[in-house]
Protein backbone atom coordinates (compact mmCIF):
# COMPACT_ATOMS: atom_id res chain seq x y z
CA UNK A 1 0.00 0.00 0.00
CA UNK A 2 1.38 3.43 -0.90
CA UNK A 3 0.81 6.81 0.69
CA UNK A 4 -1.71 7.70 -2.02
CA UNK A 5 -4.21 5.85 0.14
CA UNK A 6 -4.01 8.65 2.70
CA UNK A 7 -6.41 10.69 0.58
CA UNK A 8 -8.99 7.91 0.47
CA UNK A 9 -8.51 7.28 4.19
CA UNK A 10 -9.19 10.93 4.93
CA UNK A 11 -12.34 10.90 2.80
CA UNK A 12 -13.55 7.78 4.53
CA UNK A 13 -12.88 9.41 7.88
CA UNK A 14 -15.10 12.33 6.85
CA UNK A 15 -17.92 9.97 5.90
CA UNK A 16 -17.64 8.15 9.20
CA UNK A 17 -17.53 11.41 11.13
CA UNK A 18 -20.82 12.47 9.55
CA UNK A 19 -22.54 9.13 10.14
CA UNK A 20 -21.52 8.18 13.69
CA UNK A 21 -24.42 9.73 15.53
CA UNK A 22 -25.88 6.53 16.98
CA UNK A 23 -26.59 6.40 20.73
CA UNK A 24 -24.18 4.87 23.19
CA UNK A 25 -24.69 1.31 24.26
CA UNK A 26 -22.31 0.95 27.15
CA UNK A 27 -20.41 -2.25 27.90
CA UNK A 28 -19.40 -1.84 31.52
CA UNK A 29 -15.98 -3.17 32.48
CA UNK A 30 -15.83 -5.96 34.99
CA UNK A 31 -12.25 -5.30 36.05
CA UNK A 32 -9.81 -2.42 35.99
CA UNK A 33 -7.79 -2.57 32.73
CA UNK A 34 -4.10 -3.26 32.87
CA UNK A 35 -2.05 -0.09 33.40
CA UNK A 36 1.20 -0.06 31.38
CA UNK A 37 4.45 1.18 32.89
CA UNK A 38 4.85 4.95 32.44
CA UNK A 39 7.26 6.41 29.90
CA UNK A 40 9.60 9.34 30.47
CA UNK A 41 10.07 9.96 26.76
CA UNK A 42 8.50 13.11 25.32
CA UNK A 43 7.73 12.66 21.61
CA UNK A 44 7.57 15.56 19.15
CA UNK A 45 4.22 17.27 18.62
CA UNK A 46 2.03 17.70 15.57
CA UNK A 47 1.21 21.26 14.44
CA UNK A 48 -2.10 20.98 16.37
CA UNK A 49 -0.37 19.79 19.56
CA UNK A 50 -0.91 16.01 19.70
CA UNK A 51 2.00 13.61 20.28
CA UNK A 52 3.41 12.77 16.85
CA UNK A 53 3.43 9.00 16.21
CA UNK A 54 3.32 9.24 12.42
CA UNK A 55 5.43 6.90 10.33
CA UNK A 56 5.80 3.26 9.36
CA UNK A 57 6.19 0.77 12.20
CA UNK A 58 6.83 -2.98 12.30
CA UNK A 59 6.48 -5.56 15.06
CA UNK A 60 8.16 -8.78 13.95
CA UNK A 61 9.03 -10.89 16.98
CA UNK A 62 10.33 -14.29 17.97
CA UNK A 63 8.55 -14.02 21.33
CA UNK A 64 5.58 -16.34 21.70
CA UNK A 65 2.17 -15.15 22.81
CA UNK A 66 2.27 -17.55 25.77
CA UNK A 67 5.38 -18.20 27.86
CA UNK A 68 7.09 -21.47 26.87
CA UNK A 69 7.07 -24.14 29.55
CA UNK A 70 10.85 -24.14 29.71
CA UNK A 71 10.72 -20.48 30.74
CA UNK A 72 7.99 -20.90 33.36
CA UNK A 73 8.49 -18.55 36.31
CA UNK A 74 10.86 -16.31 34.32
CA UNK A 75 9.10 -13.11 33.25
CA UNK A 76 12.08 -11.48 31.52
CA UNK A 77 15.48 -12.35 30.13
CA UNK A 78 18.33 -11.04 32.24
CA UNK A 79 19.88 -9.02 29.42
CA UNK A 80 20.00 -8.68 25.64
CA UNK A 81 22.70 -11.33 25.35
CA UNK A 82 20.45 -13.93 26.98
CA UNK A 83 17.55 -12.84 24.78
CA UNK A 84 19.67 -13.01 21.61
CA UNK A 85 20.82 -16.52 22.44
CA UNK A 86 17.25 -17.69 22.99
CA UNK A 87 16.02 -15.87 19.88
CA UNK A 88 18.70 -17.44 17.70
CA UNK A 89 17.70 -20.89 18.89
CA UNK A 90 13.96 -20.28 18.54
CA UNK A 91 13.56 -18.01 15.50
CA UNK A 92 11.09 -19.42 12.95
CA UNK A 93 12.72 -21.29 10.09
CA UNK A 94 10.40 -22.65 7.46
CA UNK A 95 13.31 -24.41 5.75
CA UNK A 96 12.94 -27.11 8.41
CA UNK A 97 9.18 -27.61 8.01
CA UNK A 98 7.84 -30.80 6.50
CA UNK A 99 4.82 -31.27 4.25
CA UNK A 100 3.08 -28.51 2.33
CA UNK A 101 4.21 -25.15 3.67
CA UNK A 102 4.23 -21.46 2.87
CA UNK A 103 7.02 -19.10 1.87
CA UNK A 104 10.44 -20.14 3.07
CA UNK A 105 12.95 -17.85 4.72
CA UNK A 106 14.30 -16.54 1.42
CA UNK A 107 11.06 -14.57 1.03
CA UNK A 108 10.72 -13.43 4.62
CA UNK A 109 12.54 -10.18 5.31
CA UNK A 110 12.15 -10.39 9.07
CA UNK A 111 13.37 -7.57 11.26
CA UNK A 112 12.79 -8.95 14.74
CA UNK A 113 12.20 -6.33 17.44
CA UNK A 114 14.12 -6.98 20.65
CA UNK A 115 11.83 -7.88 23.54
CA UNK A 116 13.19 -8.99 26.90
CA UNK A 117 9.80 -10.33 28.01
CA UNK A 118 9.64 -14.11 27.77
CA UNK A 119 6.06 -13.98 26.51
CA UNK A 120 3.90 -11.37 24.85
CA UNK A 121 1.23 -11.92 27.50
CA UNK A 122 2.27 -9.86 30.52
CA UNK A 123 -0.93 -10.16 32.53
CA UNK A 124 -1.70 -12.67 34.05
CA UNK A 125 1.85 -12.72 35.40
CA UNK A 126 2.35 -16.37 34.42
CA UNK A 127 2.35 -15.30 30.76
CA UNK A 128 -0.53 -17.58 29.81
CA UNK A 129 -4.11 -17.02 28.67
CA UNK A 130 -6.54 -17.12 31.62
CA UNK A 131 -8.99 -19.98 31.86
CA UNK A 132 -12.10 -19.96 29.74
CA UNK A 133 -15.47 -19.97 31.42
CA UNK A 134 -17.28 -23.34 31.19
CA UNK A 135 -19.77 -21.91 28.68
CA UNK A 136 -16.98 -20.47 26.51
CA UNK A 137 -15.07 -23.75 26.58
CA UNK A 138 -18.13 -25.63 25.39
CA UNK A 139 -18.81 -23.04 22.69
CA UNK A 140 -15.20 -23.24 21.52
CA UNK A 141 -15.37 -27.03 21.20
CA UNK A 142 -18.51 -26.73 19.08
CA UNK A 143 -16.96 -24.10 16.80
CA UNK A 144 -13.72 -26.04 16.31
CA UNK A 145 -15.63 -29.27 15.63
CA UNK A 146 -17.21 -27.57 12.62
CA UNK A 147 -14.11 -25.66 11.53
CA UNK A 148 -13.27 -28.14 8.77
CA UNK A 149 -16.80 -28.35 7.37
CA UNK A 150 -16.16 -26.29 4.25
CA UNK A 151 -19.39 -26.33 2.30
CA UNK A 152 -18.88 -22.86 0.78
CA UNK A 153 -16.50 -19.92 0.79
CA UNK A 154 -18.42 -18.48 3.75
CA UNK A 155 -17.07 -21.25 5.98
CA UNK A 156 -13.46 -20.08 5.65
CA UNK A 157 -11.55 -17.87 8.07
CA UNK A 158 -12.03 -14.14 7.45
CA UNK A 159 -8.28 -13.85 6.81
CA UNK A 160 -8.32 -16.67 4.24
CA UNK A 161 -11.18 -14.87 2.50
CA UNK A 162 -9.13 -11.64 2.53
CA UNK A 163 -11.83 -9.79 4.48
CA UNK A 164 -10.03 -8.83 7.67
CA UNK A 165 -7.29 -9.79 10.04
CA UNK A 166 -7.78 -9.56 13.81
CA UNK A 167 -7.85 -6.64 16.18
CA UNK A 168 -5.85 -6.72 18.35
CA UNK A 169 -3.27 -7.80 15.82
CA UNK A 170 -0.57 -10.21 16.94
CA UNK A 171 2.74 -11.20 15.32
CA UNK A 172 2.60 -12.29 11.70
CA UNK A 173 5.14 -13.80 9.34
CA UNK A 174 5.15 -11.05 6.72
CA UNK A 175 3.34 -7.87 5.55
CA UNK A 176 3.31 -6.56 9.11
CA UNK A 177 4.20 -2.96 8.23
CA UNK A 178 1.79 -0.51 9.88
CA UNK A 179 1.47 3.15 8.91
CA UNK A 180 0.18 5.67 11.45
CA UNK A 181 -1.33 8.85 10.03
CA UNK A 182 -2.73 11.69 12.14
CA UNK A 183 -4.98 14.68 11.52
CA UNK A 184 -6.80 16.96 13.98
CA UNK A 185 -9.28 14.80 15.89
CA UNK A 186 -8.40 11.57 14.06
CA UNK A 187 -5.76 8.89 13.87
CA UNK A 188 -5.52 6.23 11.14
CA UNK A 189 -3.74 2.92 11.64
CA UNK A 190 -3.15 1.45 8.20
CA UNK A 191 -2.00 -2.16 8.11
CA UNK A 192 -0.24 -3.41 5.03
CA UNK A 193 -2.40 -6.51 5.26
CA UNK A 194 -6.09 -5.81 4.72
CA UNK A 195 -7.20 -3.40 7.45
CA UNK A 196 -7.35 0.35 8.02
CA UNK A 197 -8.63 1.55 11.39
CA UNK A 198 -9.98 5.11 11.52
CA UNK A 199 -10.12 6.26 15.14
CA UNK A 200 -11.88 9.44 16.27
CA UNK A 201 -10.37 11.34 19.20
CA UNK A 202 -13.31 13.65 19.95
CA UNK A 203 -14.85 11.72 22.84
CA UNK A 204 -17.88 10.47 20.92
CA UNK A 205 -19.82 7.46 22.22
CA UNK A 206 -19.60 4.05 20.58
CA UNK A 207 -22.12 3.19 17.90
CA UNK A 208 -25.30 1.34 18.83
CA UNK A 209 -25.06 -2.29 19.91
CA UNK A 210 -26.84 -3.42 16.75
CA UNK A 211 -23.90 -2.25 14.59
CA UNK A 212 -20.99 -4.71 14.44
CA UNK A 213 -17.65 -4.48 12.64
CA UNK A 214 -14.87 -6.94 11.83
CA UNK A 215 -12.41 -4.81 13.80
CA UNK A 216 -14.92 -3.28 16.19
CA UNK A 217 -15.84 0.36 16.83
CA UNK A 218 -12.80 2.26 18.09
CA UNK A 219 -12.77 5.53 20.04
CA UNK A 220 -9.48 7.05 21.23
CA UNK A 221 -8.07 9.73 23.48
CA UNK A 222 -4.71 10.90 24.79
CA UNK A 223 -3.48 10.29 28.32
CA UNK A 224 -0.37 12.45 28.37
CA UNK A 225 1.72 11.14 25.47
CA UNK A 226 0.00 7.73 25.41
CA UNK A 227 -2.69 6.99 22.85
CA UNK A 228 -5.52 5.01 24.48
CA UNK A 229 -8.09 3.31 22.23
CA UNK A 230 -11.21 1.53 23.46
CA UNK A 231 -12.92 -0.78 20.99
CA UNK A 232 -16.29 -2.53 21.29
CA UNK A 233 -18.96 -3.75 18.85
CA UNK A 234 -16.96 -6.61 17.33
CA UNK A 235 -18.78 -9.14 15.20
CA UNK A 236 -19.08 -12.76 16.28
CA UNK A 237 -18.15 -13.70 12.71
CA UNK A 238 -14.57 -12.95 13.77
CA UNK A 239 -14.05 -16.19 15.66
CA UNK A 240 -11.40 -18.31 13.99
CA UNK A 241 -8.09 -17.16 15.38
CA UNK A 242 -4.91 -19.15 15.54
CA UNK A 243 -3.55 -17.95 12.17
CA UNK A 244 -0.68 -15.59 11.39
CA UNK A 245 -1.43 -12.26 13.02
CA UNK A 246 -3.88 -13.77 15.50
CA UNK A 247 -3.77 -12.80 19.15
CA UNK A 248 -6.85 -14.78 20.16
CA UNK A 249 -6.98 -18.59 20.01
CA UNK A 250 -9.23 -20.24 17.43
CA UNK A 251 -12.85 -20.89 18.29
CA UNK A 252 -13.50 -17.79 20.40
CA UNK A 253 -16.10 -15.29 19.08
CA UNK A 254 -15.23 -11.62 19.49
CA UNK A 255 -18.79 -10.32 19.95
CA UNK A 256 -18.52 -9.50 23.67
CA UNK A 257 -14.96 -8.18 23.61
CA UNK A 258 -14.05 -4.86 25.15
CA UNK A 259 -10.53 -4.01 23.98
CA UNK A 260 -8.36 -1.34 25.58
CA UNK A 261 -5.13 -0.52 23.73
CA UNK A 262 -2.25 1.65 24.93
CA UNK A 263 0.28 2.98 22.41
CA UNK A 264 3.15 4.14 24.64
CA UNK A 265 6.04 5.94 22.87
CA UNK A 266 9.21 5.17 24.81
CA UNK A 267 11.74 6.56 22.32
CA UNK A 268 11.94 8.10 18.87
CA UNK A 269 11.91 4.66 17.23
CA UNK A 270 9.87 2.50 19.61
CA UNK A 271 6.28 2.18 20.79
CA UNK A 272 5.30 -0.25 23.51
CA UNK A 273 1.90 -1.53 22.39
CA UNK A 274 -0.36 -3.04 25.06
CA UNK A 275 -3.71 -4.69 24.32
CA UNK A 276 -6.09 -5.67 27.13
CA UNK A 277 -9.02 -7.95 26.27
CA UNK A 278 -11.99 -7.88 28.65
CA UNK A 279 -14.82 -10.38 28.20
CA UNK A 280 -16.24 -12.02 31.34
CA UNK A 281 -18.45 -14.27 29.20
CA UNK A 282 -15.31 -15.87 27.73
CA UNK A 283 -12.42 -15.59 30.19
CA UNK A 284 -12.32 -15.73 33.96
CA UNK A 285 -10.30 -12.50 34.02
CA UNK A 286 -8.96 -9.85 31.60
CA UNK A 287 -5.61 -10.43 29.94
CA UNK A 288 -2.99 -8.19 28.34
CA UNK A 289 -0.21 -8.68 25.82
CA UNK A 290 2.68 -6.33 25.04
CA UNK A 291 4.03 -6.21 21.48
CA UNK A 292 6.85 -3.71 20.85
CA UNK A 293 6.67 -1.67 17.64
CA UNK A 294 9.79 -0.31 15.97
CA UNK A 295 9.95 2.54 13.48
CA UNK A 296 11.23 1.44 10.07
CA UNK A 297 11.70 4.35 7.66
CA UNK A 298 13.00 1.96 4.99
CA UNK A 299 9.88 -0.23 5.01
CA UNK A 300 8.00 0.01 1.72
CA UNK A 301 4.29 -0.72 1.99
CA UNK A 302 2.59 -2.23 -1.03
CA UNK A 303 -0.99 -2.96 -1.96
CA UNK A 304 -2.11 -6.21 -0.40
CA UNK A 305 -3.85 -7.58 -3.51
CA UNK A 306 -5.12 -10.62 -1.71
CA UNK A 307 -7.96 -11.57 -4.05
CA UNK A 308 -6.46 -10.82 -7.43
CA UNK A 309 -6.40 -14.11 -9.31
CA UNK A 310 -7.13 -16.03 -6.12
CA UNK A 311 -7.52 -19.66 -7.11
CA UNK A 312 -7.00 -20.95 -3.57
CA UNK A 313 -10.63 -20.96 -2.45
CA UNK A 314 -11.83 -22.50 -5.72
CA UNK A 315 -9.24 -25.27 -5.57
CA UNK A 316 -9.80 -25.83 -1.85
CA UNK A 317 -13.55 -26.23 -2.31
CA UNK A 318 -12.95 -28.53 -5.29
CA UNK A 319 -10.65 -30.62 -3.11
CA UNK A 320 -13.31 -30.81 -0.37
CA UNK A 321 -15.83 -32.16 -2.85
CA UNK A 322 -13.33 -34.77 -4.10
CA UNK A 323 -12.64 -35.90 -0.53
CA UNK A 324 -16.35 -36.10 0.21
CA UNK A 325 -16.88 -38.25 -2.91
CA UNK A 326 -14.02 -40.57 -1.93
CA UNK A 327 -15.39 -40.89 1.59
CA UNK A 328 -18.82 -41.74 0.18
CA UNK A 329 -17.32 -44.46 -2.02
CA UNK A 330 -15.47 -45.92 0.97
CA UNK A 331 -18.67 -46.01 3.01
CA UNK A 332 -20.55 -47.65 0.12
CA UNK A 333 -17.85 -50.26 -0.33
CA UNK A 334 -18.04 -51.14 3.35
CA UNK A 335 -21.73 -52.00 3.28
Amino acid sequence: MSYRHLVSAALLALVIAMSMAAPLTAQAPTAKPFTPPPSTYSPPRTPWGDPDLMGVWDYQTVTRMERPKELAGKARFANEAEYEAWAMANAPNRETETGVGAYNEWWNNRNFVTNLNTSLIVDPPDGRYPSLTPAAEQRRKEILAKANELASWEDYHALVRCIASQTPNGPQAYNSGTYIMQSPGWIAIIRERLDTRLIPLDGRPHVGDNIRHWNGDAVGHWEGTTLVVETTNFTDKQRMGGMSGASVPAGIPFGNFRLVEHFVPVGPNRIEYYATVIDPTTWTRPWTFNLPWERDDDYKMFEYACHEGNYALTNSLRGERVQEAEAAKTREAGK
